[in-house]
């Protein structure tokens, strides 16, 4: 999952030492090695080398693995991360790991900027208002189908969210699992409340006219499924 392989602390983002080293297939503590030898370098030349304004952070801290016990690793802010990029150059899959861990971290800084932008957090907002009227026809839905006799209704939570994301990555080019709120634009949240708007729309119709559930639940799907291909080619024509 993309964004796990990064996080956020004091709202800088970071990766782990761990995280690089299961990526890499490598053992991490050749990976904590390597990074004590950059870290060793940098402190034999504070005297002489000019300060940084981007500084590379290599924080020590420490993980618990599954036989519940304990060890060190590091914290890296991306300029660490980069530095280190530059030793790993000789393993197989460190090209991959490269692009891989890069993309993450500016998915994440740009998330932070989104968070600290008006205009995202009013869109964010509506986004919410959405949604909310979007469970709120599922939870009519469900009550709606186990009248009809469905015996794993409350499954529909799961379902139509799952529908709904997977029309999104058509235009949202995170990778599964990925919080595709939290880093969409504006655009993308826009088509984001379209979708789920789309949804809420078909699910009240097919109530209305007192159509089977799994027909409704279809027609949903269908639906967004449609919005989600106009949007997209839509999205292309303007590239």
């Amino acid at each position: 999952m993309k964004t796990d392989l990064v996080h956020v602390t004091k709202k800088e983002v970071f990766t782990y030492s761990i995280v690089i080293s299961e990526l890499l297939e490598v053992p991490h503590k050749v990976l904590v090695n390597t990074i004590e030898r950059i870290i060793k370098r940098q402190e034999e030349n504070n005297g002489t080398a000019k300060p940084l304004k981007f500084p590379q952070k290599f924080i020590e801290a420490t993980y618990t693995n599954k036989m519940n016990r304990t060890y060190k690793m590091y914290e890296l802010n991306e300029q660490a991360y980069m530095k280190l990029a530059m030793h790993l150059k000789g393993y197989e899959n460190a090209e991959r790991v490269q692009d891989s861990i890069i993309e993450a971290f500016s998915m994440m800084k740009e998330a932070l900027l989104n968070h600290q932008n008006a205009s995202w957090l009013n869109a964010r907002q509506e986004g919410k208002a959405i949604r909310t009227a979007e469970t709120d026809k599922i939870k009519l839905f469900v009550d709606y189908a186990t009248k009809q006799g469905s015996k794993s209704a409350n499954m529909y939570y799961m379902n139509i969210t799952k529908m709904t994301n997977k029309a999104l990555e058509l235009l949202i080019q995170v990778k599964d699992g990925s919080p595709l709120r939290d880093l969409a634009n504006i655009m993308e949240l826009g088509y984001i409340q379209m979708l789920e708007y789309r949804a809420t729309q078909a699910i009240e119709h097919g109530m209305n006219e007192n159509l089977p559930y799994k027909f409704i639940y279809s027609y949903a799907k269908d639906e967004v499924n449609k919005l989600a291909d106009s949007l997209n080619f839509n999205r292309k024509s303007l590239k």
